[in-house]
């Protein structure tokens, strides 16, 4: 069954899941009417459009405005009630983190600072927030987002007004993008959290987690490392790391730094034999260790060692992309995988998540914004259960 039906009995399904921790019946009501809101509308995913589109007047826009905006509703309940109810309905292999801009015009609105977009080449007024997907490399791939994070930059915090205006919550630190990213992840999925299940091969323990480090992947590698989550961060191909040599004893001597880029070379090199893993499958592969790893009397040989990953077909040139992993003795089947996911939730996100308003709050504050993108995910969910 698909289309308008399928839509309507999915939806019907997850909502009693999802309002589950709403008290009173007026609430799950218009949670309900909100989410058919966000899939039925045309265009900007606005109060008023999406009243318009229900067929209601100004009371329902009022309804819907206070039911994200103005109530008193937890939104990490309802989170974690999306994320079980996912891994039945579609499991997930593994956890994806997927930055998120929003640009804004002016300052006013929670969150809004000025930064540096990579994939426009300019500055923006915007908020930058983090999404955690779950995600399967499984044909068809399938991606859902389940949590976010919204990056306060210290100016924000420092700001009483402005944190008085926007009911930004006592507490909070600034955070680097990474931080942002690392955070949205273990409020979730960490360990601890509910998050542990089945990794890809159906091994026990804690689901994969995916990301791109880029910039700050040496901060993502050490969060990562101390939460004990077995990872794949993609990395900058001029990242220095020490290349493992084969004959390398546990004090650490005979190390070399390279580039990750240089290191991939010299692994694809017969004259290098000692600094080759090879390749798994369609990867170019080192062993290699974070330069930065502190290396003591108590040191056991191997335990900071990390897997360097390149993609592309041609293991002499320049790689398209290198990734650092803990995994070392996985499959190389799982390893292409994981990585192809950042990839799949991009167009998930592209295909599902704009469409359902992801970015499209119009209103202002920090409660109202986590509403609404915990809201607009559910309808993402709906979207991709029911076939659309």
């Amino acid at each position: 069954m698909t289309g308008t039906a399928a839509r309507h009995e999915v939806l019907a399904d997850l909502c009693d899941h999802l309002f589950a921790s709403l008290p009173r019946s007026d609430q799950r009501r218009t949670g309900r009417d909100y989410l058919r809101g966000l899939l039925t509308t045309k265009g900007r995913k606005s109060f008023r459009n999406m009243a318009v589109c229900l067929g209601g007047d100004a009371t329902l826009e009022q309804r819907l405005h206070h039911f994200v905006s103005c109530s008193t509703w937890e939104w990490m309940p309802m989170r974690r009630a999306l994320a079980e109810y996912m891994a039945v309905a579609a499991p997930p292999a593994a956890w994806v983190l997927r930055p998120m801009v929003v640009p804004k015009e002016g300052d006013s609105t929670v969150g809004v600072h000025r930064r540096y977009v990579p994939a426009l080449g300019q500055f923006l007024n915007a908020q930058f927030a983090v999404g955690l997907w779950g995600a399967s490399p499984a044909q068809p791939q399938r991606a859902h987002p389940v949590g976010w994070r919204l990056l306060l930059t210290r100016d924000w915090l420092d700001d009483e007004a402005g944190r008085a205006r926007t009911a930004i919550p006592d507490g909070l630190l600034p955070e680097s993008p990474v931080d942002c990213a690392v955070e949205a992840y273990l409020a979730m999925a960490g360990p601890g959290t509910g998050g542990a299940a089945t990794d890809p091969a159906g091994r026990p323990g804690v689901r994969p987690l995916v990301m791109a480090g880029d910039a700050d992947v040496v901060r993502a590698v050490h969060r990562l490392r101390a939460a004990r989550v077995p990872f794949a961060v993609r990395a900058d191909p001029a990242l220095p790391l020490t290349v493992v040599e084969a004959e390398e004893t546990g004090d650490g001597a005979g190390r070399q730094v390279l580039t990750a880029a240089e290191s991939l070379r010299r692994s694809a090199d017969p004259q290098a034999a000692e600094h080759r893993t090879g390749r798994l499958g369609p990867l170019a592969a080192v062993r290699v260790r974070s330069p930065f790893a502190h290396v003591g009397a108590d040191h056991v040989p191997g335990a900071h060692d990390l897997l360097l990953l390149g993609t592309g077909a041609d293991p002499h040139r320049r790689p398209e992309e290198v990734w650092l992993t803990n995994l070392l003795d996985a499959p190389a089947t799982e390893l292409t995988g994981l990585i192809s996911l950042l990839g799949a939730v991009d167009d998930s996100f592209a295909r599902t998540t704009d469409r359902v308003g992801i970015r499209d709050f119009t209103g202002r504050t920090f409660p109202g914004w986590n509403r609404h993108v915990t809201l607009a995910s559910a309808a993402h969910c709906v979207a991709l259960l029911a076939g659309e």
